[in-house]
C-alpha cells in the first residue's frame, strides 16, 4: 500500500521543479546570450598589438579597442591623446597619451624642450639642410589627478601606471558626456593640466 505522507512531499516537489525550470533556464539562457553578445562585440573592435606608448604611436584613438600584447594578454582599452602648445616636435610643446583598460591607466607625458636644424659644411660655406633634429623628451608621471563632476579622484602611479578601482571604473562609466579635466604631477613636481576628449569619455562605457 503507498504511504501518502511520503507521496505528496515528492509530488509537491515536482511541481515546484516544473515551475522553476522554465524561468531558471531563461536566467542562464539570458546570461548565456549576453556573454556570447559581449564577446562577439570584442571581436569586432579594431585591434591593437601593444600596450606600449611612445610619442610617434599610432593607434585608433578615443575608440574602444582589442589590444594583444605579447607581454600583457588580451585585453579591451581605449587610447587618448592630447596636444598641447602645437604639434609633437614644436618646441615648447608637451603631449600626453593614455591607455585606458578595466584594470589600469597608463600614462606618458613628452615634453619638447628644443628643436634643432641640421646643416653641412663645404667650401667654406654652411649650407642648412631641409630637414632638422627632433627631440621629444618622455616624462614619469608619479600622480594622476581626475575630476568628474564634483570628486576628484588621486591616484599614486608606478612608472606612469595606475590601479583602476571599482570605484573609479563606476564613476569612469558614469562620467558626463563632455571633456573632462586632469592633471599630471611629474617627477620632481612639475605639473601638467590637460583633459581627455568627450570621445574617450564615450568609449570608456564600452570598458568599465
Amino acid at each position: 500500500m503507498m504511504n501518502l505522507s511520503q507521496t505528496i512531499p515528492v509530488l509537491f516537489l515536482g511541481a515546484i521543479l516544473t515551475v522553476l525550470s522554465p524561468k531558471v533556464c531563461a536566467a542562464f539562457n539570458v546570461q548565456e546570450v549576453g556573454n556570447l553578445a559581449q564577446a562577439q562585440a570584442s571581436s569586432d573592435l579594431p585591434v591593437v598589438k601593444s600596450a606600449g606608448l611612445s610619442p610617434d604611436l599610432d593607434v585608433p584613438w578615443s575608440k574602444a579597442v582589442r589590444v594583444v600584447d605579447p607581454f600583457e594578454g588580451e585585453f579591451l582599452g581605449v587610447f587618448d591623446r592630447n596636444s598641447l602648445g602645437g604639434y609633437l616636435y614644436r618646441k615648447g610643446s608637451k603631449q600626453v597619451l593614455s591607455l585606458w583598460t578595466p584594470s589600469s591607466i597608463r600614462v606618458l607625458v613628452t615634453l619638447n624642450s628644443v628643436e634643432a636644424r641640421s646643416s653641412f659644411y663645404t667650401a667654406g660655406r654652411i649650407y642648412p639642410r631641409p630637414d632638422y633634429i627632433r627631440f621629444a623628451t618622455t616624462k614619469k608621471v608619479d600622480k594622476l589627478l581626475l575630476k568628474i563632476r564634483e570628486k576628484v579622484f588621486q591616484l599614486d602611479g608606478s612608472n606612469g601606471t595606475f590601479a583602476v578601482s571599482q570605484e573609479l571604473a563606476t564613476a569612469l562609466k558614469n562620467a558626463p558626456d563632455e571633456n573632462l579635466d586632469i592633471r599630471l604631477v611629474l617627477e620632481g613636481g612639475q605639473t601638467v593640466d590637460s583633459e581627455i576628449g568627450k570621445g574617450t569619455v564615450k568609449a570608456w562605457r564600452s570598458i568599465y
